[in-house]
C-alpha cells in the first residue's frame, strides 16, 4: 500500500521556508515593541511637563532642581545642605500624594560623606534615621522610560552615588534642564547668574513660566536620559549626589549632544586602555541627554509638549533650545 507524506527534502525546505518567514518578521515585531516603549516614555515625560504646569499654578513659580546641594563649592540657600531632587516635588501632581507624604521634607533627603560633600552649610537632619533614604530605592515607573533596560536599583550605592552608607536609590531617566556646569561648581548660583545660556531650571531658585522668554514652545523643560552613566552612576529621582545636577543637552559649545556614548575629553586616561563605547551608556559626561531609542531622545519642551530630537541635531541649535532667554528662538529641525 502506497503512502504519502513529506519527503526529507520537502520538510527540509519548510522548515527553512518558515525560518525565512520568521527573520523577516522579527525586526518588525520588535519595532513595533519598541514604538509602544517609545510613546509610554513619552506618556511619562508629558505627565511631568504637566506636572511642573500643575506646581507653578499652585506656587506661581516651577520647582527649583534641587534644593541644598552639597555636591558643590560655596554655600546653599540658608547655609542648609539638604541634597533633594525636585521630581520630589512632583510626586503629588503624578498621582503619588502618598509617596510624596511619607518624606521627611524638612530634613535632608540623602548624605554623602566626605569629599563628595564639598559645600559649607549645616546637614539638615539625618537621612538615614528620618525616612527619606528608606524611600530613595521607590522605583516609581513615571520616572522610567521602558526602553531602557539597564535596571533601575543597583548603581545608585556607596559614597558617592547612594541616598547614605548602607543605602540604595532608584533611578530616574527624566530630569530638569540646567547649566550643569555651573551647577556643581558654585552652590547657589542660579539665583546671581543672567547671561544668553542660563536654563529653565537651577538650584535653590523657582523661576517663573514668565522668565521663559524665548518662548515655552521653544525651550526645554526636561530631558531623557539613560540609567547608566560611566562618568558617574546614573540620576537617582528623590535626592541629588556625586554630579547630579540635572540633564545639559549642551555642555559645551564643543562638547554635548545626544546619545555620545564616549567623549574622552573628561580625561586623557580613560582611552588608556581604549574605550570601547556600548550603546545606552554614557560615557561622554555626567549629565548626558540620550536614550536607547533609536535616532535620538525626547525632550519635554515648556508648554508640556513632548518632541523627540535627533541626535543629528547641530550644537547651535541645541544650544538654543536648552536656553530661555538668549533672544535667538529656534524651532525644532523637522
Amino acid at each position: 500500500m502506497k503512502r504519502n507524506g513529506f519527503t526529507l527534502v520537502e520538510l527540509l525546505v519548510v522548515i527553512a521556508i518558515i525560518g525565512v518567514m520568521v527573520g523577516l518578521l522579527l525586526p518588525a515585531v520588535q519595532a513595533a515593541r519598541e514604538a509602544a516603549r517609545r510613546m509610554q516614555c513619552s506618556n511619562n515625560m508629558k505627565q511631568l511637563g504637566l506636572a511642573v504646569h500643575n506646581y507653578a499654578d499652585s506656587f506661581r513659580r516651577m520647582p527649583a532642581s534641587s534644593q541644598g546641594y552639597g555636591g558643590c563649592v560655596g554655600t546653599p540657600r540658608n547655609g542648609e545642605i539638604k541634597n533633594a531632587n525636585g521630581l520630589v516635588a512632583l510626586l503629588p501632581y503624578i498621582e503619588l500624594q502618598n509617596l510624596y507624604d511619607r518624606f521627611n521634607h524638612n530634613q535632608a533627603y540623602s548624605i554623602n560623606p566626605g569629599a563628595p560633600q564639598r559645600a559649607t552649610g549645616t546637614v539638615v537632619g539625618d537621612p538615614a534615621t528620618n525616612g527619606n533614604t528608606a524611600l530613595a530605592s521607590t522605583i516609581v515607573e513615571t520616572f522610567l522610560c521602558p526602553s531602557d533596560n539597564n535596571p533601575a536599583v543597583g548603581r545608585l550605592a556607596g559614597i558617592h552615588y547612594g541616598p547614605a552608607p548602607g543605602f540604595v536609590g532608584a533611578a530616574t531617566n527624566y530630569d530638569f534642564i540646567v547649566t550643569a556646569g555651573t551647577e556643581f561648581a558654585n552652590c547657589n548660583s542660579y539665583a546671581s547668574s543672567s547671561g544668553p545660556t542660563k536654563r529653565m531650571f537651577g538650584g535653590d531658585f523657582n523661576t517663573r513660566m514668565a522668565d521663559v522668554i524665548d518662548g515655552l514652545s521653544n525651550t526645554f523643560m526636561m530631558g531623557e536620559t539613560t540609567k547608566f552613566h560611566v562618568n558617574g552612576a546614573a540620576f537617582a529621582w528623590s535626592y541629588r549626589g556625586w554630579v547630579m545636577t540635572g540633564i545639559d543637552p549642551h555642555h559645551s559649545a564643543v562638547n554635548g549632544g545626544i546619545n555620545i556614548w564616549h567623549q574622552p575629553w573628561i580625561d586623557p586616561t580613560w582611552q588608556s586602555p581604549p574605550f570601547i563605547p556600548v550603546r545606552g551608556r554614557a560615557r561622554s559626561w555626567w549629565v548626558p541627554a540620550g536614550s536607547l531609542h533609536p535616532g535620538g531622545c525626547h525632550f519635554v519642551m515648556g508648554d508640556a509638549s513632548v518632541q523627540f530630537v535627533s541626535q543629528s541635531i547641530d550644537m547651535l541649535t541645541l544650544g538654543r533650545l536648552s536656553a530661555m532667554g538668549d533672544g535667538q528662538v529656534a524651532a525644532l529641525p523637522n
